[in-house]
């Protein structure tokens, strides 16, 4: 049997699959910038794309770990997923008021058979809000 891998692991605004099964990224991105923690993102996606033998049935788990240890984790989810006849499967997962408790480096990770397959760091960064190109006290921001 092929080792199941990630072809492509990434969170996006929007993420759809046609009818011809073809996969739509829209957004991608790897970073957040919140003015208050904790806080909740309204919306994205988490896609991954996976690679293994043609037509195999992979029993997954997704986990999403925090920054810091001590941190409480998320629950794992577990998932079930069957490889096309190409050895591909196209994995999505829309993320509604997604907690952010804590600035830092937060990783997920797709795991199958307790080995890990793929692996998707992203950053929450607290920031001064703005307004207008500037910072509260009025200091010009830029980027």
């Amino acid at each position: 049997m092929a080792k199941l891998s990630t072809e492509l692991f990434v969170l996006c605004d929007h993420a759809s699959v046609s009818q011809e099964q073809k996969l739509s990224i829209i957004g991608v991105f790897d970073q957040f910038f919140v003015a208050n923690l904790p806080t909740t993102w309204p919306r994205m996606f988490l896609v991954a794309v996976l690679k293994g033998e043609p037509g195999q049935e992979y029993s997954l788990k997704l986990k999403l770990i925090p920054p810091e240890k001590g941190q409480p984790e998320f629950p794992a989810k577990e998932l079930n997923l069957r490889l096309g006849q190409n050895g591909k499967a196209n994995l999505l997962t829309e993320l509604v008021n997604f907690p952010l408790q804590h600035a830092g480096l937060y990783r997920f990770e797709i795991l199958a058979d307790n080995q890990k397959v793929g692996e998707l760091g992203f950053k929450v960064n607290k920031t001064t809000a703005t307004y207008g190109g500037q910072d509260l006290a009025g200091k010009k921001v830029s980027n």
